[in-house]
């Protein structure tokens, strides 16, 4: 904690000409401003405490969640390959449904085109 040497400022002061009282009084106003900046400013040793298991508190509260999220993206993962195969698979039927459908169109054809010539 930086401290002020009272007595060698308020002897320089006084030596560069500034009245006793006027340094005195300068000399114990400066004292009382950097002791209420140091007290309302400096942390503590129960500060620096409170704030480490602050900051342990949050690394673990991040670590549950990426666990909780780390699952949650596994089962997404999961559930988007399965959608792939179900999407694979149909796409897989509609062809063969088009095969099938194309085929039925040309007996149907083939066998209405021969009513028709006989």
């Amino acid at each position: 904690m930086p401290t002020v040497d009272t007595l060698k400022l308020k002897t320089r002061l006084s030596e560069s000409g500034m009245p006793d009282s006027q340094a005195q009084v300068l000399v114990e106003e400066l004292d009382e401003a950097l002791s209420t900046a140091i007290t309302r400013e400096a942390a503590t040793k129960a500060d620096v405490v409170e704030l480490r298991a602050a900051i342990r508190g949050l690394e673990e509260r991040v670590s549950e969640f990426k666990a909780d999220n780390g699952k949650q993206l596994d089962d997404l993962k999961t559930d988007n390959a399965g959608m792939k195969t179900e999407i694979n698979v149909i796409q897989g039927e509609l062809k063969l449904l088009r095969w099938m459908i194309g085929a039925t169109l040309t007996v149907v054809v083939g066998i209405g085109i021969r009513l028709l010539f006989m």
